[in-house]
């Protein structure tokens, strides 16, 4: 339940911000068992419980926690990524500490917005969905009156990492995201 080790596998340029950095950082040990704690605690989190997976804001940045990894968008720097990821080594070693106290939240949490997903589209407001613009086609798949395999343009190579952080984003909120994907 506790990070204790990790290593930072990739550091990218942020999709949302250029001129901030996004990471992929891989743990030593499994910290799905603290969720539900955490959850409890930081309000704002999409929390899936079967999926194992939590989401959440601080400082800006969006931090997505897995069993055995962590994805960290819009970091400022190398530092300021290494302080993000200490801080929730920080939170499941209070999780650890408090357990007893914490009133776990199995709940999904706050709720996809269309400018959620939006911002993570091509953005090209082509019609290949049968949608114009962009923002239409966001707001009929949080609906579930579409789906996102209907948005040609993100599954081009040039649209593979915003592909990428939608597919998370959409699973952490439990959202359908196609199994082929994954």
């Amino acid at each position: 339940m506790i990070l204790k080790g990790y290593r930072i596998a990739h550091i990218l340029p942020c999709l949302a911000d250029p001129d901030k950095i996004r990471a992929i950082v891989e743990l030593d040990e499994e910290i799905h068992e603290a969720f539900p704690y955490i959850n409890g605690l930081i309000k704002g989190c999409i929390y899936n419980h079967p999926a194992m997976i939590l989401t959440l804001k601080k400082e800006g940045k969006m931090i997505t926690l897995y069993p055995r990894k962590i994805t960290i968008a819009k970091a400022i720097d190398e530092k300021d990524l290494r302080e993000t990821i200490e801080w929730i080594k920080a939170l499941t070693e209070e999780v650890a500490r408090r357990k007893e106290e914490i009133q776990p939240n199995f709940s999904r949490g706050v709720e996809l917005k269309a400018l959620d997903i939006y911002k993570l589209l091509p953005g090209t407001n082509c019609k290949a969905c049968d949608e114009l613009p962009c923002l239409a086609f966001a707001v009929k798949m949080l609906s579930g009156e579409t789906s996102v395999v209907r948005c040609a343009p993100l599954f081009t190579p040039e649209h593979k990492d915003k592909r990428q952080v939608l597919f998370e984003l959409l699973r952490a909120a439990d959202y359908p995201v196609p199994g082929v994907y994954l």
